[in-house]
Protein backbone atom coordinates (compact mmCIF):
# COMPACT_ATOMS: atom_id res chain seq x y z
CA UNK A 1 0.00 0.00 0.00
CA UNK A 2 1.44 3.36 -1.03
CA UNK A 3 -0.17 6.31 0.65
CA UNK A 4 0.03 10.08 0.45
CA UNK A 5 -0.48 11.46 3.92
CA UNK A 6 0.80 14.07 6.39
CA UNK A 7 -2.40 16.08 6.25
CA UNK A 8 -5.34 16.22 8.60
CA UNK A 9 -8.92 17.00 7.61
CA UNK A 10 -10.22 20.49 8.33
CA UNK A 11 -13.67 18.95 8.73
CA UNK A 12 -14.29 15.35 9.78
CA UNK A 13 -17.74 15.38 8.19
CA UNK A 14 -16.33 16.62 4.87
CA UNK A 15 -13.68 13.90 4.98
CA UNK A 16 -16.40 11.25 5.23
CA UNK A 17 -18.33 12.83 2.36
CA UNK A 18 -15.21 12.74 0.20
CA UNK A 19 -14.59 9.06 1.02
CA UNK A 20 -18.20 7.95 0.46
CA UNK A 21 -18.09 7.14 -3.29
CA UNK A 22 -14.77 5.34 -3.07
CA UNK A 23 -15.93 3.18 -0.15
CA UNK A 24 -19.10 2.24 -2.02
CA UNK A 25 -17.08 1.41 -5.13
CA UNK A 26 -14.85 -1.12 -3.39
CA UNK A 27 -17.05 -2.39 -0.55
CA UNK A 28 -18.40 -5.28 -2.63
CA UNK A 29 -15.00 -6.64 -3.61
CA UNK A 30 -13.81 -6.24 -0.02
CA UNK A 31 -16.78 -8.26 1.18
CA UNK A 32 -15.99 -10.97 -1.38
CA UNK A 33 -12.27 -11.04 -0.50
CA UNK A 34 -12.95 -10.96 3.27
CA UNK A 35 -10.48 -8.14 3.82
CA UNK A 36 -10.62 -4.37 3.47
CA UNK A 37 -9.78 -3.23 -0.05
CA UNK A 38 -6.36 -1.56 -0.28
CA UNK A 39 -7.96 1.36 -2.07
CA UNK A 40 -10.22 2.01 0.92
CA UNK A 41 -7.42 1.66 3.46
CA UNK A 42 -5.14 3.95 1.49
CA UNK A 43 -7.84 6.60 1.30
CA UNK A 44 -8.63 6.30 5.02
CA UNK A 45 -4.99 6.74 5.98
CA UNK A 46 -4.56 9.66 3.60
CA UNK A 47 -7.71 11.33 4.97
CA UNK A 48 -6.24 11.59 8.48
CA UNK A 49 -9.27 9.90 10.06
CA UNK A 50 -7.10 7.13 11.49
CA UNK A 51 -5.45 9.82 13.66
CA UNK A 52 -8.65 11.12 15.25
CA UNK A 53 -7.58 10.00 18.75
CA UNK A 54 -3.82 10.38 18.34
CA UNK A 55 -2.54 13.22 20.56
CA UNK A 56 -1.92 16.55 18.87
CA UNK A 57 1.65 16.39 20.18
CA UNK A 58 2.19 13.41 17.87
CA UNK A 59 0.53 15.01 14.86
CA UNK A 60 -2.96 13.71 15.53
CA UNK A 61 -6.33 15.38 15.88
CA UNK A 62 -7.10 14.53 19.53
CA UNK A 63 -10.65 15.10 18.33
CA UNK A 64 -13.78 15.82 20.32
CA UNK A 65 -15.19 12.41 21.34
CA UNK A 66 -18.74 12.89 20.06
CA UNK A 67 -17.56 14.41 16.80
CA UNK A 68 -15.26 11.47 16.13
CA UNK A 69 -17.92 8.96 17.19
CA UNK A 70 -20.24 10.58 14.64
CA UNK A 71 -17.60 9.88 11.98
CA UNK A 72 -17.57 6.20 12.96
CA UNK A 73 -21.36 6.13 12.70
CA UNK A 74 -21.37 7.81 9.31
CA UNK A 75 -18.75 5.44 7.92
CA UNK A 76 -20.73 2.44 9.19
CA UNK A 77 -23.85 3.93 7.59
CA UNK A 78 -21.98 3.77 4.28
CA UNK A 79 -20.31 0.41 4.93
CA UNK A 80 -20.27 -1.50 8.21
CA UNK A 81 -16.81 -3.00 7.74
CA UNK A 82 -15.24 0.41 7.09
CA UNK A 83 -16.93 1.87 10.15
CA UNK A 84 -15.71 -1.04 12.25
CA UNK A 85 -12.10 -0.90 11.07
CA UNK A 86 -11.83 2.85 11.61
CA UNK A 87 -13.43 2.71 15.05
CA UNK A 88 -11.24 -0.21 16.09
CA UNK A 89 -7.98 1.29 14.83
CA UNK A 90 -8.78 4.72 16.25
CA UNK A 91 -9.41 3.25 19.70
CA UNK A 92 -6.29 1.07 19.58
CA UNK A 93 -4.24 4.16 18.67
CA UNK A 94 -4.73 5.31 22.29
CA UNK A 95 -3.07 2.21 23.78
CA UNK A 96 0.59 3.17 23.20
CA UNK A 97 0.21 5.72 26.00
CA UNK A 98 1.70 3.27 28.49
CA UNK A 99 4.92 2.76 26.55
CA UNK A 100 8.07 4.78 27.23
CA UNK A 101 9.35 7.48 24.94
CA UNK A 102 10.58 7.36 22.18
CA UNK A 103 8.80 4.06 21.40
CA UNK A 104 5.45 5.65 22.16
CA UNK A 105 6.14 8.54 19.80
CA UNK A 106 7.34 6.19 17.06
CA UNK A 107 4.13 4.12 17.16
CA UNK A 108 1.55 6.84 17.80
CA UNK A 109 3.30 9.49 15.73
CA UNK A 110 3.42 7.52 12.50
CA UNK A 111 1.44 9.67 10.01
CA UNK A 112 0.35 6.45 8.27
CA UNK A 113 -0.77 4.84 11.54
CA UNK A 114 -2.98 1.77 11.31
CA UNK A 115 -3.09 0.60 14.93
CA UNK A 116 -4.32 -2.97 15.28
CA UNK A 117 -4.33 -5.81 17.78
CA UNK A 118 -6.33 -8.23 19.87
CA UNK A 119 -6.78 -9.13 23.52
CA UNK A 120 -8.47 -12.51 22.92
CA UNK A 121 -7.53 -15.13 23.66
CA UNK A 122 -4.57 -13.89 25.71
CA UNK A 123 -1.14 -15.05 24.65
CA UNK A 124 1.67 -15.79 27.06
CA UNK A 125 4.68 -13.67 28.04
CA UNK A 126 7.77 -15.31 29.53
CA UNK A 127 10.20 -12.87 31.13
CA UNK A 128 13.77 -12.57 29.91
CA UNK A 129 16.65 -10.35 31.01
CA UNK A 130 15.58 -7.53 28.68
CA UNK A 131 11.96 -8.24 27.82
CA UNK A 132 9.62 -11.13 27.11
CA UNK A 133 9.15 -14.14 24.88
CA UNK A 134 5.66 -13.93 23.41
CA UNK A 135 3.56 -16.83 22.18
CA UNK A 136 -0.06 -16.62 21.08
CA UNK A 137 -2.80 -17.27 18.58
CA UNK A 138 -5.11 -14.26 18.71
CA UNK A 139 -8.55 -13.93 17.14
CA UNK A 140 -10.26 -10.88 15.63
CA UNK A 141 -7.19 -9.20 14.14
CA UNK A 142 -9.20 -6.58 12.25
CA UNK A 143 -7.17 -4.96 9.43
CA UNK A 144 -3.90 -6.44 10.73
CA UNK A 145 -2.97 -7.02 7.09
CA UNK A 146 -2.30 -3.26 6.96
CA UNK A 147 -1.06 -2.74 10.53
CA UNK A 148 1.77 -0.35 11.30
CA UNK A 149 1.75 -1.77 14.84
CA UNK A 150 0.04 -4.67 16.58
CA UNK A 151 -0.73 -4.86 20.29
CA UNK A 152 -1.70 -8.04 22.12
CA UNK A 153 -2.70 -9.02 25.62
CA UNK A 154 -0.52 -11.71 27.20
CA UNK A 155 -0.51 -13.43 30.59
CA UNK A 156 2.81 -13.61 32.38
CA UNK A 157 4.08 -17.18 32.83
CA UNK A 158 7.19 -18.70 34.39
CA UNK A 159 9.74 -20.99 32.74
CA UNK A 160 7.41 -23.96 33.27
CA UNK A 161 4.51 -22.15 31.60
CA UNK A 162 2.59 -21.64 34.86
CA UNK A 163 0.76 -18.37 35.44
CA UNK A 164 2.54 -15.77 37.55
CA UNK A 165 0.05 -14.26 39.99
CA UNK A 166 0.02 -10.91 41.74
CA UNK A 167 -2.42 -10.82 44.66
CA UNK A 168 -4.06 -13.92 43.29
CA UNK A 169 -4.63 -12.43 39.83
CA UNK A 170 -2.76 -13.07 36.57
CA UNK A 171 -0.34 -10.35 35.43
CA UNK A 172 -1.37 -8.98 32.03
CA UNK A 173 1.31 -7.73 29.64
CA UNK A 174 0.64 -5.60 26.59
CA UNK A 175 3.21 -6.31 23.88
CA UNK A 176 3.81 -4.39 20.65
CA UNK A 177 5.23 -5.81 17.46
CA UNK A 178 4.74 -5.54 13.68
CA UNK A 179 2.98 -7.59 11.06
CA UNK A 180 6.37 -8.95 9.95
CA UNK A 181 6.59 -10.71 13.33
CA UNK A 182 3.43 -12.78 12.91
CA UNK A 183 1.83 -15.45 10.78
CA UNK A 184 -1.71 -14.98 9.54
CA UNK A 185 -4.27 -17.78 9.69
CA UNK A 186 -7.12 -17.65 7.18
CA UNK A 187 -9.92 -18.05 9.71
CA UNK A 188 -12.31 -15.18 8.95
CA UNK A 189 -15.33 -17.03 7.54
CA UNK A 190 -18.30 -15.30 9.13
CA UNK A 191 -21.92 -14.27 8.90
CA UNK A 192 -21.14 -10.57 8.65
CA UNK A 193 -18.45 -7.86 8.81
CA UNK A 194 -16.55 -10.01 6.33
CA UNK A 195 -14.54 -7.15 4.84
CA UNK A 196 -12.90 -6.34 8.18
CA UNK A 197 -10.34 -9.11 7.60
CA UNK A 198 -10.51 -9.98 11.30
CA UNK A 199 -8.47 -13.13 10.93
CA UNK A 200 -6.31 -14.94 13.49
CA UNK A 201 -2.62 -14.19 13.78
CA UNK A 202 0.13 -16.17 15.49
CA UNK A 203 3.42 -15.34 17.22
CA UNK A 204 5.87 -18.10 18.10
CA UNK A 205 8.75 -17.58 20.53
CA UNK A 206 8.83 -13.91 19.61
CA UNK A 207 11.40 -11.87 21.56
CA UNK A 208 10.06 -8.43 22.47
CA UNK A 209 12.19 -5.82 24.22
CA UNK A 210 10.83 -4.43 27.47
CA UNK A 211 10.37 -0.92 26.04
CA UNK A 212 7.75 -2.35 23.67
CA UNK A 213 5.66 -3.72 26.54
CA UNK A 214 3.66 -2.48 29.49
CA UNK A 215 1.79 -4.04 32.39
CA UNK A 216 -1.96 -3.56 32.07
CA UNK A 217 -3.04 -1.38 34.97
CA UNK A 218 -4.94 1.80 35.81
CA UNK A 219 -5.90 3.77 32.71
CA UNK A 220 -4.24 6.98 33.80
CA UNK A 221 -1.59 9.38 32.53
CA UNK A 222 -0.91 12.43 34.69
CA UNK A 223 1.47 14.11 32.25
CA UNK A 224 2.60 13.93 28.65
CA UNK A 225 0.74 13.76 25.32
CA UNK A 226 -1.84 11.27 26.61
CA UNK A 227 -2.79 13.24 29.72
CA UNK A 228 -5.62 15.20 28.07
CA UNK A 229 -9.35 14.80 28.77
CA UNK A 230 -9.92 12.53 25.76
CA UNK A 231 -7.77 9.81 27.28
CA UNK A 232 -9.32 10.16 30.73
CA UNK A 233 -12.59 8.84 29.28
CA UNK A 234 -10.89 5.46 29.57
CA UNK A 235 -11.58 1.97 28.33
CA UNK A 236 -15.36 2.39 28.38
CA UNK A 237 -14.93 4.28 25.12
CA UNK A 238 -14.23 0.94 23.49
CA UNK A 239 -17.81 -0.12 24.22
CA UNK A 240 -19.17 3.23 23.06
CA UNK A 241 -17.38 3.23 19.72
CA UNK A 242 -18.62 -0.34 19.02
CA UNK A 243 -22.19 0.71 19.71
CA UNK A 244 -21.82 3.74 17.46
CA UNK A 245 -20.91 1.43 14.60
CA UNK A 246 -24.14 -0.44 15.33
CA UNK A 247 -26.12 2.80 15.16
CA UNK A 248 -24.52 3.51 11.79
CA UNK A 249 -25.44 0.08 10.47
CA UNK A 250 -29.03 0.55 11.60
CA UNK A 251 -29.33 4.02 10.07
CA UNK A 252 -27.94 2.60 6.84
CA UNK A 253 -30.60 -0.10 7.01
CA UNK A 254 -33.28 2.59 7.28
CA UNK A 255 -31.81 4.26 4.19
CA UNK A 256 -31.79 0.96 2.29
CA UNK A 257 -35.32 0.10 3.36
CA UNK A 258 -36.74 3.45 2.30
CA UNK A 259 -35.26 2.91 -1.16
CA UNK A 260 -36.70 -0.61 -1.30
CA UNK A 261 -40.13 0.32 0.05
CA UNK A 262 -40.65 3.23 -2.33
CA UNK A 263 -39.90 1.06 -5.37
CA UNK A 264 -41.44 -2.32 -4.53
CA UNK A 265 -45.02 -3.51 -4.91
CA UNK A 266 -45.39 -6.88 -3.13
CA UNK A 267 -46.64 -9.84 -5.15
CA UNK A 268 -50.42 -10.17 -5.53
CA UNK A 269 -51.02 -6.61 -4.34
CA UNK A 270 -51.39 -3.19 -5.99
CA UNK A 271 -50.03 -1.14 -3.08
CA UNK A 272 -46.44 0.02 -2.78
CA UNK A 273 -44.63 -1.31 0.26
CA UNK A 274 -44.18 2.29 1.44
CA UNK A 275 -47.94 2.83 1.41
CA UNK A 276 -48.78 -0.07 3.71
CA UNK A 277 -49.74 1.10 7.23
CA UNK A 278 -47.92 -1.78 8.93
CA UNK A 279 -44.73 -0.89 7.08
CA UNK A 280 -45.09 2.79 7.94
CA UNK A 281 -45.43 1.87 11.61
CA UNK A 282 -42.41 -0.42 11.53
CA UNK A 283 -40.10 2.02 9.77
CA UNK A 284 -41.09 4.71 12.27
CA UNK A 285 -40.33 2.38 15.19
CA UNK A 286 -37.00 1.45 13.62
CA UNK A 287 -36.02 5.09 13.17
CA UNK A 288 -37.08 5.82 16.75
CA UNK A 289 -34.81 3.01 18.02
CA UNK A 290 -31.88 4.39 16.01
CA UNK A 291 -32.49 7.90 17.30
CA UNK A 292 -32.77 6.67 20.89
CA UNK A 293 -29.50 4.79 20.65
CA UNK A 294 -27.72 7.75 19.07
CA UNK A 295 -29.12 10.18 21.64
CA UNK A 296 -28.26 8.13 24.73
CA UNK A 297 -24.68 7.70 23.51
CA UNK A 298 -24.27 11.36 22.71
CA UNK A 299 -25.74 12.45 26.05
CA UNK A 300 -23.68 10.06 28.17
CA UNK A 301 -20.44 10.90 26.34
CA UNK A 302 -21.15 14.63 26.67
CA UNK A 303 -21.60 14.21 30.42
CA UNK A 304 -18.49 12.07 30.66
CA UNK A 305 -16.53 14.62 28.67
CA UNK A 306 -17.63 17.40 31.03
CA UNK A 307 -16.75 15.26 34.05
CA UNK A 308 -13.12 14.64 33.01
CA UNK A 309 -12.26 18.29 32.40
CA UNK A 310 -11.19 18.69 36.03
CA UNK A 311 -8.50 16.01 35.72
CA UNK A 312 -10.58 13.06 36.96
CA UNK A 313 -11.17 9.97 34.84
CA UNK A 314 -13.93 7.50 34.01
CA UNK A 315 -13.45 4.21 35.86
CA UNK A 316 -15.39 1.93 38.21
CA UNK A 317 -18.92 3.14 38.89
CA UNK A 318 -18.36 6.14 36.65
CA UNK A 319 -18.40 3.72 33.69
CA UNK A 320 -22.08 2.94 34.25
CA UNK A 321 -23.76 5.73 32.18
CA UNK A 322 -21.64 5.23 29.07
CA UNK A 323 -21.65 1.46 29.49
CA UNK A 324 -25.44 1.38 29.67
CA UNK A 325 -25.68 3.69 26.67
CA UNK A 326 -23.45 1.39 24.64
CA UNK A 327 -25.31 -1.81 25.45
CA UNK A 328 -28.70 -0.14 24.94
CA UNK A 329 -27.74 1.47 21.63
CA UNK A 330 -26.31 -1.73 20.16
CA UNK A 331 -29.39 -3.71 21.20
CA UNK A 332 -31.70 -0.99 19.83
CA UNK A 333 -29.81 -0.99 16.53
CA UNK A 334 -30.26 -4.74 16.18
CA UNK A 335 -33.99 -4.42 16.91
CA UNK A 336 -34.33 -1.68 14.30
CA UNK A 337 -32.64 -3.72 11.59
CA UNK A 338 -34.80 -6.73 12.44
CA UNK A 339 -38.00 -4.67 12.08
CA UNK A 340 -36.92 -3.51 8.65
CA UNK A 341 -35.85 -6.94 7.49
CA UNK A 342 -39.23 -8.38 8.48
CA UNK A 343 -40.88 -5.78 6.27
CA UNK A 344 -38.66 -6.28 3.23
CA UNK A 345 -40.23 -9.47 1.94
CA UNK A 346 -38.33 -11.87 -0.29
CA UNK A 347 -36.25 -9.05 -1.72
CA UNK A 348 -34.54 -8.59 1.63
CA UNK A 349 -33.02 -12.06 1.91
CA UNK A 350 -31.22 -12.10 -1.42
CA UNK A 351 -27.44 -11.74 -1.56
CA UNK A 352 -27.74 -8.66 -3.77
CA UNK A 353 -29.90 -6.90 -1.18
CA UNK A 354 -28.02 -4.27 0.86
CA UNK A 355 -30.56 -4.86 3.63
CA UNK A 356 -29.54 -8.52 3.86
CA UNK A 357 -25.95 -7.42 4.42
CA UNK A 358 -27.04 -4.99 7.14
CA UNK A 359 -28.75 -7.88 8.92
CA UNK A 360 -25.63 -10.03 8.74
CA UNK A 361 -23.39 -7.19 9.89
CA UNK A 362 -25.49 -6.13 12.90
CA UNK A 363 -25.97 -9.72 14.06
CA UNK A 364 -22.20 -10.22 13.93
CA UNK A 365 -21.46 -6.95 15.70
CA UNK A 366 -23.95 -7.56 18.52
CA UNK A 367 -21.97 -10.65 19.59
CA UNK A 368 -19.05 -8.46 20.64
CA UNK A 369 -18.80 -8.96 24.40
CA UNK A 370 -17.55 -5.43 25.09
CA UNK A 371 -20.89 -3.78 24.27
CA UNK A 372 -23.28 -6.73 24.22
CA UNK A 373 -26.36 -7.39 26.36
CA UNK A 374 -24.13 -9.45 28.72
CA UNK A 375 -22.57 -6.22 29.99
CA UNK A 376 -25.91 -5.24 31.52
CA UNK A 377 -25.20 -7.73 34.29
CA UNK A 378 -21.73 -6.28 34.87
CA UNK A 379 -23.12 -2.75 35.02
CA UNK A 380 -26.05 -3.84 37.17
CA UNK A 381 -23.64 -5.19 39.74
CA UNK A 382 -22.16 -1.73 40.18
CA UNK A 383 -25.60 -0.10 40.33
CA UNK A 384 -26.38 -2.49 43.19
CA UNK A 385 -23.13 -1.73 44.98
CA UNK A 386 -21.30 -4.90 43.92
CA UNK A 387 -17.99 -5.02 42.05
CA UNK A 388 -18.24 -5.52 38.31
CA UNK A 389 -17.18 -8.88 36.92
CA UNK A 390 -15.85 -7.10 33.80
CA UNK A 391 -12.18 -6.34 34.51
CA UNK A 392 -11.95 -3.37 32.13
CA UNK A 393 -14.45 -1.43 34.26
CA UNK A 394 -11.80 -1.26 36.97
CA UNK A 395 -8.93 0.18 34.91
Amino acid sequence: MTTTMNRLPTSLAEAVTTLDPLIRRYAGSAEHNRVMAPEIMEALVASGLMRMWVPQAYGGLEADPNESLDVMEQLARIDAATGWVVSNCVFISTLPQFLPEPVRAHIAGDPAIVACGSFVPPGTARATADGYIINGDWSFGSATQYATSIVTLNLLVDEQGELVLDGGNPVSILAYFTRDDIEFRDTWFTLGLRATGSTNFVAKELAISKDHTSILGPWEQKEGPFAGPLYRLGLIMDAVRIAKVGVGIAQGAVDDFVELATAKTPAYTAVLTADRPTVQERVARAQALVQAGRHTIRTSVSKGWAAVQDGSRITGERCVPMGLAASFALDAAAQAVDLLYQSGGTTAFRDESPLQRRVRDIQTLRQNAIASWSRYESLGKMILGRPSDWPFHQL
